[in-house]
């Protein structure tokens, strides 16, 4: 096993990595695959491959003109580096980086090399876009959609998997082929394939990969049997041969507890004579080794101790989630009390205020009824007055009528009414008025004498 270079020369070889601020909860995303990960896909890469040291801080984001991410997906499903035609091929026309996409594309891609290593048809990223859309889902990382109203081209793609964000690592550029050329960073502007068109060499290819067997066209995890295997045998024209199929690496059941057998129980087993290991006796000598010298097991406590560490991370993850969740509903819940306390307010004032008008329209009705009233008592006095005065006058046969201002009268009135009103109403003019209640006072009689 290849053995990873010292903190010296890493230090010595590396460039600062920067965060382009892409991610956002960055405590949910920091980097899970460790060292002893990175080994059980090492032979995935070439033999001079140079990986950064696991850090638990360093997220996918990061960029460098030295170091590159890989996501770890491709490799626990059965890619090695370089990377086959058409997948390389989809990175080149998109330009978006490797871990940028999700494991969706990945399984995706995967299905179309092992269909065209073992059947021969020539796809390509015409056929792919034919059959996908390349969509975004937040913090630019993208997945294949495919079309509306079209079945799934790929079968057994769309399966969740636990915590991809955080599984990836650091690869030396100058340590890989092409690693120089591969992006820097992060792309995050629009992809459009709408050039390519759809040739009719490329139409019968899209016809004669829809009449496959959906067996055929389903994704399946294929990794290779040795972990020492090199690079130049891990290619995709192992895909669908002799290859198992395997777990990934950093998960495992209760179950394979029961398979672990370990070199000394072997040899017990094939010699019989051979006495049962005593137990340690405390205070002498040297303690006898325990399980801890079992071929497997150190492996296999990493492993658990790897998947405890996942786990716990997840829990920690649910438990902050669940606490965010609840204080939102705290404040929301306080945002409705005092939304219902000022609305009770409101109301208040409004009912005060409707109130405070009814009254002040009560007073004013009264107001508007005694002015009124006091208008038409104060008017009736002034009528009552001149009628007295002018009868007055009539009974006295010395007065002279002609002193009456009957034509200022008509012209005053004629100010304060209209004119055809003010035409209705009798005039007086010297001995010939009308027989109303003032002629009969004495003015025409008056006029008489």
């Amino acid at each position: 096993m290849l053995l990873r270079n010292s903190p010296h020369k890493d230090h010595e070889k590396s460039s600062p990595l920067k965060s382009q601020g892409i991610i956002k909860d960055s405590p949910t995303e920091r980097c899970c695959y460790t060292d002893a990960l990175i080994d059980r896909i090492r032979h995935c890469f070439p033999a001079d491959t140079v990986f950064k040291s696991f850090s638990s801080t360093a997220l996918s984001d990061f960029i460098s003109d030295t170091w590159v991410a890989f996501p770890a997906t491709p490799f626990t499903i059965g890619y090695s580096y370089p990377f086959p035609a058409f997948t390389q091929s989809f990175f080149s026309l998109t330009g978006i980086s490797y871990i940028q996409a999700m494991p969706m594309i990945w399984r995706v891609q995967y299905t179309f090399e092992r269909i065209i290593e073992q059947k021969g048809i020539d796809l390509g990223m015409a056929e792919l876009a034919e059959f996908y859309d390349l969509t975004t889902f937040g913090s630019h990382r993208y997945l294949l959609k495919r079309k509306a109203g079209e079945d799934h081209p790929v079968f057994k793609v769309t399966k969740n998997e636990t915590n991809w964000k955080r599984r990836f690592f650091f690869v030396r550029r100058d340590s890989i082929p092409h690693g120089k050329d591969l992006p820097k960073e992060w792309a995050t502007h629009a992809i459009s394939v709408a050039h390519l068109k759809l040739t009719p060499a490329a139409r019968e290819r899209v016809l004669a990969f829809k009449r496959l067997d959906p067996e055929i066209r389903s994704f399946r995890v294929t990794v290779q049997d040795s972990q020492e295997v090199s690079s130049a045998s891990a290619t995709m024209s192992s895909v669908g041969k002799s290859a198992k199929s395997a777990k990934s690496a950093s998960k495992f059941g209760i179950d394979d507890l029961t398979n672990i057998k370990s070199s000394r129980r072997k040899t017990f087993a094939a010699s019989p004579s051979a006495s049962a290991p005593k137990a340690p006796i405390r205070g002498k000598g040297k303690k006898r080794k325990t399980y801890e010298d079992l071929q497997g097991f150190p492996l296999l406590r990493q492993q658990f101790l790897n998947y405890f560490d996942e786990k716990f991370t997840e829990m920690e993850t649910y438990v902050n989630q669940v606490e965010d969740q609840d204080r939102q509903i705290a404040d929301l819940q306080q945002m409705g009390v005092l939304k219902d306390l000022k609305i009770a307010d409101l109301e208040k004032e409004l009912r005060a205020t409707k109130d405070e008008a009814v009254k002040a329209l009560i007073n004013f009705d009264y107001e508007k009824h005694d002015i009124t009233q006091d208008a038409k008592v104060s008017a009736a006095i002034a009528m009552y007055k001149i009628q007295l005065q002018m009868a007055t006058e009539a009974q006295d046969p010395s007065f002279d009528k002609s002193t009456w201002d009957v034509e200022g009268w008509k012209a005053r009135l004629a100010e304060l009414e209209d004119e055809d009103e003010a035409e209705d109403i009798p005039m007086l003019e010297g001995g010939g008025a009308h027989k109303d209640q003032g002629g009969e006072a004495g003015g025409y009689g008056a006029a008489k004498v």
